[in-house]
């Protein structure tokens, strides 16, 4: 314990304010700063107070214990959100602070754990990329070790190779039976690496195309054709001034049934 004030400040000292949803964040950050300053106790409860006389005298280890956890219980209650205050207001120590805060919030933070955990264990790859699903693996992990529930590379490697898929089979056995450990680093680089591969070796895509070209209809003119659209013979013949028709293919034939050389649309305006 100091044998001087320490002073502590909120902005300094606790700049994440607590929340209803940040709990085990917010009780990391006050343990390892007091931890730091060496002022765990005034918190954690397994120191007692020295007595506030001795011998009928005021005690001078007293007033310095006192001096310092008014100083500490105030920069408690500003780290708390403004709904969050009236759960502490009548405490009288930063201990009675910090042990209403954890009894009010333990419970959702057990809760908190056990949906971590299974989403750990229920979240497959599927179609997201490699580097993105092993991200959000890591985030939960790292979710649980502040919530005071960490778990170890292994177990975490374990969760990532049964959530592949059957793309990947060839290489989580691989992984699986390695004799020497493996880190979440060194299975990121593996994976990526993997991903890649599988990307470079697989065939293109077959597009079926469509033969855009078409060809002309065959037919044969003169006094009696043969329309291969329609299977039928006509007779072109027709009146000498006969004006010209336009058939459905844009193709104009003269009076004597012979194919001229422009194209009319419906105005009858040679196009160019």
């Amino acid at each position: 314990m100091p044998t001087s004030i320490v002073e502590i400040t909120t902005h300094t000292h606790f700049p994440i304010k607590l929340t209803s949803t940040n709990f085990p964040v917010w009780r990391k950050q006050v343990l390892s700063t007091l931890i730091g300053l060496d002022l765990d106790q005034y918190v954690d409860g397994k120191t007692k107070p020295p007595p506030k006389t001795l011998e009928g005298k005021e005690n001078p280890a007293y007033n310095l214990w006192y001096r310092q956890d008014q100083i500490l219980l105030g920069a408690l209650l500003g780290s708390c959100s403004d709904t969050i205050q009236p759960i502490v207001s009548s405490a009288e120590t930063a201990h009675q602070v910090f042990k209403c805060l954890t009894d009010s919030y333990a419970s959702v933070s057990r809760s908190r754990i056990i949906s971590l955990k299974s989403k750990l264990a229920k979240n497959p790859k599927g179609a997201k990329p490699m580097a993105e699903f092993l991200h959000e693996m890591k985030g939960i992990a790292d979710e649980l070790a502040l919530a005071q529930a960490p778990i170890d590379d292994e177990d975490l490697i374990v969760h990532i190779l049964t959530q592949l898929g059957d793309d990947y089979k060839h290489i989580t056995a691989a992984l699986k039976v390695r004799d020497t450990p493996l880190t979440f680093s060194d299975l990121f680089a593996k994976l990526v690496d993997y991903e890649r591969s599988l990307q470079e070796t697989q065939p293109a895509p077959i597009i079926a195309t469509v033969n855009q070209t078409q060809k002309q209809p065959s037919r044969y003119t003169g006094r009696t054709g043969y329309d291969s659209r329609n299977h039928t013979r006509s007779n072109n013949f027709g009146p000498r001034d006969n004006k010209s028709r336009t058939h459905n293919s844009g193709s104009n034939y003269n009076s004597r049934g012979f194919l001229t050389s422009q194209y009319y649309i419906h105005t009858h305006s040679p196009i160019l």
